[in-house]
């Protein structure tokens, strides 16, 4: 089953944080990059890097979903800004999973995006491992 959440903007203004929470399996891939082609499309990204964006969900979600616990769910939290779409992919991973950031993919993922980072956290031995990346709209610097 698949579940999408909107949360409204802060107090500030910041954007909206649109999640999306899938089964961690490679069948559901499809559906995570089509939701990150869409907002990227709707936010006046350009064609490369709609692409580089689809591109980047994939490689996020494949490397987290064979690390996966049984049974997970795999959540995409995505943050449009005005230049910039921030991803953060979260799944519940066995302790001790290795994401391998010196591997292929993880060059992959720092070819296509701006910025890019792992990170674990262990609550009552459940061990959740994010993959987060953002992507600035083409020809713009940081």
């Amino acid at each position: 089953m698949t579940r999408a959440i909107t949360t409204d903007p802060d107090s500030a203004g910041s954007a909206s944080t649109i999640e999306l929470g899938v089964l961690a399996d490679p069948s559901q891939l499809s559906v995570t990059r089509a939701v990150a082609a869409a907002l990227a499309a709707q936010e006046d990204f350009d064609l490369d890097s709609i692409a580089d964006i689809r591109l980047a969900i994939d490689e996020s979600c494949s490397r987290l979903i064979v690390r996966a616990t049984p049974g997970a769910r795999l959540v995409c939290a995505f943050t449009p800004g005005p230049d910039v779409l921030e991803v953060a992919v979260t799944t519940t991973t066995e302790p001790g999973a290795d994401l391998d950031a010196s591997g292929f993919g993880w060059h992959v993922l720092n070819a296509l995006t701006d910025t890019v980072s792992t990170s674990q956290t262990e609550h009552e031995g459940v061990v959740s491992t994010t993959i987060e990346f953002s992507k600035r709209k083409h020809g713009l610097d940081e």
